[in-house]
Order: structure tokens, then sequence, then C-alpha cells
């Protein structure tokens, strides 16, 4: 029986945004690592996962932001 194996760029990630999406996640779990102790001693109720997440979602929204402001200049660049 033939087994069917997806590649990356089947799954439309090309090696290179697939490598900064890990570098990322690895960014963010140093991060995580380094900053936990001092938000646990303030909110002991806090789980390394729950900051670990706040952290990823932060450079989420950063990374959006970053990325809004080229893609509407693209945009109104090709409408010029």
């Amino acid at each position: 029986m033939k087994t069917s194996r997806h590649q990356p760029m089947e799954l439309g990630l090309c090696d290179s945004a697939r490598e900064r999406e890990v570098q990322q996640e690895i960014e963010n779990f140093r991060k995580a690592l380094i900053s936990y102790p001092g938000h646990f001693a303030r909110d002991p109720r806090l789980s390394f996962e729950e900051h670990l997440f706040s952290l990823a979602a932060q450079t989420n929204r950063q990374e959006t932001a970053v990325r809004r402001p080229a893609a509407l200049s693209r945009h109104l660049a090709a409408h010029a």
C-alpha cells in the first residue's frame, strides 16, 4: 500500500518560512524561561504554559502589526 507523505511545500510552507517559524518558537521559549520566575513571583497561579502562550500571542500580534502597513503600501502602490 502506498502511503502519502506530505512535504513542506505541499503544505504551503517553504523551507525558509518553516525555519523562521521554528526559530521564533525557540526564541519565545527562551524568553519564557528567562522571564517566568519574575512573573511567577507576582502571580503564582500563572503556569509556565500560560506564560509561554502569552509571549507567543504577543509576538504574533507584533508581527501582524508590522506586516499590515507593508501590505497596505503594496496595495496602494498597485492601484496608483
